[in-house]
């Protein structure tokens, strides 16, 4: 067999694996050993998210924590949790060509948002070895710049639903405490996926970090910390609540669910996402 087919078998068989593994569904294989949280660590300090991407996981916590609260003593917690508004089904958007059940789910319970007052907020939930994610990010680039409405708050969610899910989610949680996930968020998609690099091993990671002058213990520190790993713990609890098993998905205001599968296409899924920004207006 020669090079040159050598390399378009490998390269089919990366693509079919990758495919396969959007769905959570999948075995997961043994996480790499940074993956392990340090028992001793202090909790990390992260930079503030900024302004379009509020902290997502915060009020999933403060969900856990009411629900925590109602077990123990019978009671609702004393701070109520800021639930997503809800639109009356009557309004004007319900009209639209876009069908609940077709276009977009309604989840049984609306979930906690982390958008400000006055805001509808649109999280997207990916994996970084999803080639479907991947696929999606100039569409979400060029929407983010000319599509989303003034009234919608934007932010990501890593699904962490298996043990390959969660190196990636704690990778971009840690890139996040480290100050370079704008940095690198697109560079980890590259290499997973055109440097066929699945960033799964602490030396892989080690490396790939450095590239952008972040030392090895920095690195690791931040892999490790409790604050990633909280995250990481409420994500998972927040992309469970939306009844998530693939990726990518859309989550608008807490409430609706939606992906280019249910919507027709990348660009389709965005004419939902606006019209239920729309619908969560009213």
């Amino acid at each position: 067999m020669n090079d040159t087919l050598t390399r378009r078998i490998c390269g089919i068989l990366f693509t079919v694996l990758a495919v396969v593994a959007c769905s959570a569904e999948e075995p997961a294989a043994p996480a790499p050993s940074a993956a392990a949280p340090a028992a001793s660590e202090a909790p990390a300090s992260p930079p503030p998210a900024a302004a379009d991407e509020p902290d997502a996981v915060a009020a999933a916590q403060a969900m856990d924590d009411a629900e925590s609260a109602a077990d123990s003593n019978g009671d609702a917690a004393d701070e109520p949790v800021r639930l997503a508004a809800t639109s009356s089904a009557d309004s004007p958007a319900a009209s639209s060509r876009f069908k609940e059940g077709t276009h977009y789910r309604v989840l049984p319970v609306a979930q906690p948002t982390g958008a400000p007052p006055g805001k509808v907020e649109v999280a997207e939930v990916f994996w970084y070895g999803c080639p479907h994610c991947y696929s999606l990010e100039p569409y979400i680039k060029e929407w983010r710049a000319d599509g989303k409405p003034a009234n919608a708050s934007f932010v990501r969610i890593p699904a962490a639903l298996n043990a390959n899910w969660q190196v990636h989610a704690r990778v971009y949680y840690a890139a996040e405490a480290l100050g370079v996930l704008d940095e690198v968020h697109e560079e980890i998609f590259r290499e997973v996926h055109t440097n066929r690099n699945a960033l799964m091993s602490e030396e892989a990671l080690v490396e790939f970090f450095g590239r952008y002058g972040v030392s090895e213990e920095d690195f690791l520190e931040a892999f490790n910390s409790f604050a990633v790993t909280t995250k990481l713990r409420r994500s998972d609890s927040l992309v469970r609540r939306y009844r998530i098993t693939g990726v990518p998905a859309m989550v608008v205001n807490g409430k609706y669910v939606t992906g280019a599968d249910m919507a027709g296409g990348e660009e389709p899924m965005f004419e939902v996402v606006n019209f239920l920004i729309e619908k969560e207006s009213q």
